[in-house]
């Protein structure tokens, strides 16, 4: 089952979820609530159709998200407060779609993993409790991806950090803080965590999800890796995990029994130990 539904106004433009739900008749169904990548700037909520699919055939309601983007300006922190927004509506509004209220985990990818991951650790935001987080290559400190871009890819003057934040970090290296989701852990935050990254990445790199993951450890949270020796970026939201031999399928399995450990009823859930899974 699919329905595209209309979560709020933001900023002018209207915020959509792409919602896909198992079949009728399977009851309040758990939730994972996606952001895709793409910069900041750009990207839309239909790349991640694909995750939908699969995740609505193994019994989970998935709802690609809407946030704005920094195609014209910056952003931050309105792309951040769409993303707690869209999870407020779907915390209010759980009954209303057949969802289930208290199992409610959320996924990013990129630029998506950062957002999501921000709106889960900060104060700032208004943001519902879930159950779990998973993060796909994202970026969890701005003012080292920020470096890393300057020295990959030369683009001072024209950083997509930059141009999503609206200021570099020597003019306002307080704002790099505040929107950096790795400066933002504490230890009441802790929740199951799944972090997954390819070491041939040059659009974030490794060491973005590496480093988050011994900061959340460090604070208490149960965090499972998987990383990929050959994987760059992009491949989440262009692989299909329904066909054999891409990353994104060989991600689908432990990405799907995180989700259904971490979503399981309250009565059957149990905690998992921190483990970590590299692919050679």
């Amino acid at each position: 089952m699919f329905e595209t539904i209309t979560i709020g106004d933001s900023d002018g433009e209207i915020l959509r979820a792409d919602l896909f739900k198992p079949g009728q008749g399977e009851g309040p169904a758990p939730l994972i609530v996606a952001a895709s990548g793409g910069g900041w700037r750009r990207g839309n909520r239909q790349s991640l159709e694909h995750w939908g699919r699969f995740f609505s055939a193994q019994g989970f309601a998935f709802a690609s998200i809407d946030y704005r983007r920094a195609a014209s300006g910056p952003a931050w922190p309105g792309n951040v407060e769409d993303v707690a927004r869209s999870l407020r509506y779907f915390a209010a509004n759980a009954a209303r779609h057949d969802l289930d209220a208290g199992r409610i985990g959320v996924l990013g990818a990129s630029a998506g993993a950062h957002l999501t991951a921000l709106s889960l650790l900060s104060d700032a935001f208004d943001t519902p409790a879930v159950r779990c987080f998973a993060g796909i290559y994202g970026v969890y400190d701005l003012m080292i991806h920020w470096q890393h871009d300057l020295v990959v890819h030369g683009r001072h003057g024209q950083d997509l950090t930059e141009r999503m934040l609206g200021c570099a970090p020597y003019d306002d290296p307080q704002r790099f803080h505040d929107a950096s989701p790795l400066r933002q852990i504490t230890y009441g935050k802790a929740m199951p965590v799944f972090l997954s990254w390819g070491h041939n990445d040059r659009e974030v790199a490794p060491d973005q999800s590496a480093a988050f993951a011994a900061a959340l450890r460090q604070a208490g949270f149960p965090v499972r890796c998987r990383e990929f020796d050959e994987a760059g970026h992009f491949w989440f939201s262009e692989e299909d995990p329904g066909l054999p031999g891409n990353v994104s399928a060989r991600l689908a399995p432990e990405l799907l029994l995180f989700f259904k450990r971490s979503l399981a009823p309250a009565d059957i859930a149990a905690p998992r130990p921190a483990i970590t899974a590299r692919a050679v």
